[in-house]
């Protein structure tokens, strides 16, 4: 027969354990998103401009939406599918990245655009989806 305090043990490691797993692994925008923006290499049809592919990774090992990135001073001088990425603000301070829909865990939304030098787009903000 268990004594009480051989319960109560028990029953705290239970406690901390599940409080652990569902706190301990919080995922921050700075941390969780990865933004990689690579040279292609390749020139714009018709300019000289560059062209660039941004790759949008969820590091998180949940599920994130609504993610928004710094933009930089973005600009392009190509259309960019505004369901993948579009100024948040309206002033463009600031992106939605994938219509702010959910991105699973460790996937990659990416997009391209032209310019004639690359914008430093960094992780804003996002909140965790599902676990």
């Amino acid at each position: 027969m268990a004594t009480p305090l051989n319960l109560l043990i028990v029953i705290l490691f239970i406690v901390i354990s599940v409080q652990g797993t569902n706190g301990a692994d919080r995922c921050a925008a700075s941390s969780s998103i990865d933004v990689q923006t690579i040279n292609t290499g390749e020139a714009a049809a018709g300019g000289g401009d560059t062209v660039f592919e941004v790759q949008v990774k969820n590091l998180c090992g949940c599920s994130v939406r609504d993610v928004r990135l710094d933009g930089g001073g973005f600009a392009t001088t190509v259309e960019v599918d505004p369901a993948v990425f579009r100024a948040a603000d309206g002033g463009g301070d600031y992106y939605l990245v994938n219509g702010g829909g959910p991105i699973a865990s460790m996937a990659t939304v990416s997009f391209r655009y032209t310019w004639d030098h690359f914008f430093q787009i960094t992780p804003r903000s996002m909140e965790e989806d599902q676990c």
